[in-house]
């Protein structure tokens, strides 16, 4: 027994752990490096979301142009009711943007043209981060605060 009770504080003694200042020089470095690369991955989020903006535009173009073309003899959607029904009946449901704000739709008076707009991350219209699709023009960012409503058209948001 008492062999055993001096090999066990034998080992006990040999073995060493991290010092505090060790610990300390540790998290310092992975502070630093966290510092350093966050605004780079944050960079990457914001990319990500204007990215899924333009995707989720192209599609609701897609839908709304093929109903134009087939059942709407040219005319889009008068509003954004009939906007929310007919993207519904196409597997867009209750589209929201990136940032949680509803996607906004306005049609000219003669149904002619037709606007869809994400306020982007500020979700205040006229933002410099605003992104749109009409008829004519794919999913783009609008920096020069052009988008607006066709003529007769009033910006409501599809929900």
């Amino acid at each position: 027994m008492q062999s055993l009770l001096k090999r066990i504080q034998c080992i006990s003694r040999n073995e060493k752990g991290f010092t505090l200042v060790e610990l300390i020089v540790v998290v310092a470095i992975i502070a630093i490096l966290t510092a350093v690369l966050l605004p780079k991955l944050l960079g990457y989020t914001d990319n990500a979301r204007e990215s899924r903006a333009k995707g989720d535009l192209a599609s609701m173009k897609s839908v709304i142009e093929a109903y134009a073309a087939s059942e709407g003899n040219g005319k889009y959607p008068a509003d954004a009711d009939a906007a929310k029904t007919l993207l519904a009946a196409h597997g867009i449901n209750t589209p929201t943007d990136p940032w949680g704000n509803p996607y906004n739709y306005a049609a000219s008076t003669n149904q002619d043209s037709y606007i869809i707009i994400s306020f982007g991350r500020d979700g205040a219209q006229k933002g410099n981060d605003d992104m749109y699709v009409t008829e004519s023009i794919s999913p783009t960012k609008d920096t020069g605060n052009t988008a607006a409503a066709p003529s007769g058209g009033t910006l409501q948001p599809i929900k």
